[in-house]
Formats: C-alpha cells, structure tokens, sequence
C-alpha cells in the first residue's frame, strides 16, 4: 500500500494567498511605521562605553545630553558575554566639529581659510576674535582626526615673525568620546574614600609608596598607577586608578589601605567607601549620512547580484526541467523570504542595520537549498517516471519525498537559533537579538517558500506552458 500524499499542487492556490495576505499587510504597516535605519545606514556618531559596576542610568543619560544635546538617545544592554553593562549614546546626525586655536601674533584669515578648504574639501568658517586672540575654524562638512591633525601642522610656519596657532578645543567625535568617558570616571568610576584626621597630606609621596606596595604584592608582575586627593576641609582622602577602565580587587584595597595606615600612622586612616566599576570606553565612531546611504545602496546592489547568480545557477543546473522558469520561480520565492525578514524588522521596530544584510544572506542559504533538493528530486522522478504520471504529479511527490528532509533541516537551525535569542533575551544582548529574532522568522518563511510556493507554483507554469505547446 503506498503512503499516502499531501496535495500541495492542490494546495498551492491558499499558500500564496496565505503569503500575498502577510506581505500586504506588512508593506501597509510599513506605510504608517517608517523603517528604522541604524546609524551605519542613515549616518550620525555612535558611542559605546562598558561598566563593570552598578550604572546609574538616569546620570549617565544627564551626561550623554549634556555633551551631545536633547536629541541624544541613550540605551544600556549587556555585552557579548553578559557580564557588564554597556551604555550606547547615539546621535542621529554628527556633532560639528569647531576648532579653536589660541593665537601669538597676528591670525592671518584668509590663508588659514585657504588652507582649511583644500584639506578639509569643503567650505569652511574661519573667524578670528582680537581681543582674546583666539581663531576659530568651523568646516561645514564632517572631518577626522587625521584632518585635524594634518590643518594644525599645515598652521604651522618657520617664517620670521609668522603667528603660531595652538590648538586649545575641538569637537571631534574622539575628543567628545574622551570628554565623557573623563567625566564619568570623575563621578561614577573605582574610587576609594578614607577619613583622616591629618592637616595635611603629601600626596606626591604617599602615591609613590602606595604603589610600591602595590608592585610588591602582585609579586612584579604589572603595576596599577593611582591619583591621590585630599580634602583638607573634609577630611577625607580619595585613591582612584589613574586609568578610569582599570579595576581594583579585593586584595588591591586591602594593600592600599595597609599602606596609608602605614604612611600615616598618626592620621587614624579608615576606609569610609568604595566604589567599584571600572569604566571604558569600548568605541566612537560617525558615519555621513551620504557615506550610510551608499553602504545601504551597495549591500542592496550584493542581494540583488546574489539572486542573479543563483537564478543563472539553477537556470544551468536544472536545464532539462525547465532551467530558467525554475530558477525565476526560485528567486521570486527568495523575494519573498526577503520581504518576510524585511518586515520583521519593520513591525518591531528593529532598526534595520548590517544584521539586517547577515540575515537575508543566511536565509537564502537556507531557502535556495531547500528549492534545489526539490527540483532534484523532481529531475530524478521526471526520469524515472517519464510520461507516466503529469507534471503536477511529480512535482507533488517529489515534495512529498523531500519534505521530511527539510524540516528537519529547518528544524535543526531553528532550534539553535532560538537558543541563542533565549540566551540574548536573558542577558539583554540586543545586538544578537536583532540577528537571531529576524533569523528564526526568517528561517521558516525559507522553507515555507520553498516547500510550498516555489515548486508547487513553477508545477503550474509548466503545465500551462505544456498546454498551449500541444495546441
């Protein structure tokens, strides 16, 4: 007795009907809710720092928009390893950069702007204040580091009697990046507080001996550097590392409180408070929105040449059974499997960033085998068979046959996928989320176009086709 089949051919007029219904509805939510673009695509300056400690996140966003401004958005999440908090500051457009230099002699504006404007390959505003002698340079344009640095050396002149122009501010993203990353080790970084009961403390000379101790309790190997303050009025003596991102352990306050009870053995030193949580800054970076745009463009141009060659592919490869017509129904079925995660990111309002190119190039993967092992079944049964059984016939039992291996196969990545999004979503690590969310979606939309769309609808086409052959 043969096994019974599932009709898909039969079938095939509800599945696209299911599809076209999803992908409607979603391009009308899309008329209402504007996609999302991340930085990387619509430009602007992103900044990222980590906390090993407690984060108040309420003064931590205080300092994000006094720097960078209202507009400034902030979020915190976890890292890769879900051990820190991690604080993102993002600015949907990038800070101008205004350098300001401090001038001896007298500021020559015109060269300094024509110099300004072959470097920096834009307009740029120079003005020149007499009275505090300070000459401020405003390109219009986003500049780097790099350009800052070559203009300051371009300033500079060995003639007789020319002005000497030193840089005193700018507004770089770096220079805005390090400003922030000091105040927040200023305020919210390791800092060890002790009262004393002295008038007055050498901290030059207690700083050399605490951290000497220090050298000889970690046996030679590393050294932490560490900045003293004392506070006559309140007397109270503050020890924080000199680097904001270095951390101090247990036995690290316990040979720095031994240390200053040492030093100063008459000043009842005793530890009142710590804090520990150091603070890094993990990356900087501004992006044009016409250099985002241009990325977006290029990875659109990628997908695009990949559904080409993969049609061409299959066009080859399954020659005999209709080549081209299989491989247009193909890639309309990866059309649709990019437009599913497409709007996956539209309806939960992901933006949409270069986990968005990772997902669509995963999931063609997935989706073009699961349609390749379908046409070879039916190349298979269309030489086994001949004219013994229709068009639709074979291609509804070559389904049948090969279904149990694709959800298997889809099975299997879904479930380590979704694994992974459990694990991101407890550690609130949104950049995986945004990968593996998209992904698992995507996944099965790949094998209910290949399985039910594709096949079933090329079955269609190539019977109509036969049909008006034999007319």
């Amino acid at each position: 007795m043969s096994k019974k089949q599932f009709d898909f051919i039969g079938k095939r007029k509800l599945f696209l009907l299911i599809s076209v219904a999803i992908l409607v509805a979603g391009l009308i939510t899309n008329l209402f809710l504007p996609t999302e673009l991340d930085i990387n695509f619509k430009g602007g300056a992103i900044f990222t720092y980590s906390f090993t400690g407690d984060v108040d996140q309420s003064a931590v966003t205080e300092i994000a928009k006094e720097y960078l401004g209202e507009e400034a958005e902030v979020d915190f999440t976890k890292d890769l390893a879900g051990e820190k908090t991690q604080a993102n500051f993002t600015l949907v457009k990038v800070p101008s950069v205004v350098l300001t230099y401090q001038v001896e002699g007298k500021a020559d504006v015109n060269k300094v702007t024509e110099t300004a404007n072959k470097i920096f390959a834009c307009e740029t505003r120079v003005e020149y204040n007499e009275e505090t002698k300070e000459l401020t340079v405003d390109p219009v344009e986003l500049v780097t580091d790099a350009m800052v640095n070559e203009f300051t050396t371009a300033l500079k002149s060995t003639e007789k009697d020319a002005p000497v122009y030193t840089l005193i501010s700018s507004n770089t993203v770096s220079e805005l990046a390090d400003q922030m990353l000091a105040d927040m080790v200023t305020k919210y970084g390791t800092k060890l507080t002790y009262t004393l009961s002295a008038k007055k403390v050498d901290t030059t000379a207690v700083t050399t001996k605490v951290e000497n101790a220090l050298v000889a309790s970690l046996g030679g190997e590393g050294s932490i550097d560490l900045t003293l303050s004392f506070d006559e009025k309140a007397g109270t003596l503050t020890v924080v590392p000199a680097n904001g991102g270095q951390s101090l352990s247990a036995d690290n306050v316990k040979t720095i409180t031994a240390s200053l009870q040492e030093e100063l053995k008459d000043a009842k030193v005793a530890l009142s408070a710590e804090v520990h949580n150091a603070i890094t800054l993990v990356t900087s970076n501004s992006v044009k929105a016409t250099v985002g745009k241009g990325f977006f463009i290029k990875c659109l141009f990628a997908m695009v040449l990949g559904g080409i060659f993969l049609t061409l592919y299959i066009g080859i490869r399954f020659r005999k059974i209709g080549g081209v017509s299989a491989g247009l129904f193909a890639t309309f079925a990866l059309i649709h499997d990019i437009l599913i995660a497409y709007l996956v990111y539209v309806v939960f309002r992901i933006p949409l960033d270069d986990n968005f190119i990772a997902v669509v190039l995963t999931i063609l993967g997935y989706s073009i085998n699961g349609t390749i092992v379908i046409y070879d079944r039916i190349r298979e049964n269309e030489r086994k068979f001949g004219d013994k059984l229709t068009i639709e016939d074979i291609v509804n039992r070559s389904v049948n046959e090969t279904v149990n291996r694709n959800v298997f196969t889809s099975l299997t990545t879904l479930i380590a996928v979704v694994c992974i999004l459990v694990v991101a979503k407890i550690n609130g690590l949104e950049s995986i989320i945004s990968f593996a969310f998209p992904m698992a979606v995507g996944i099965l939309a790949g094998f209910y176009s290949s399985v039910l769309l594709s096949s079933p609808l090329w079955a269609w086409w190539r019977t109509k086709k036969l049909a008006k052959e034999t007319k």
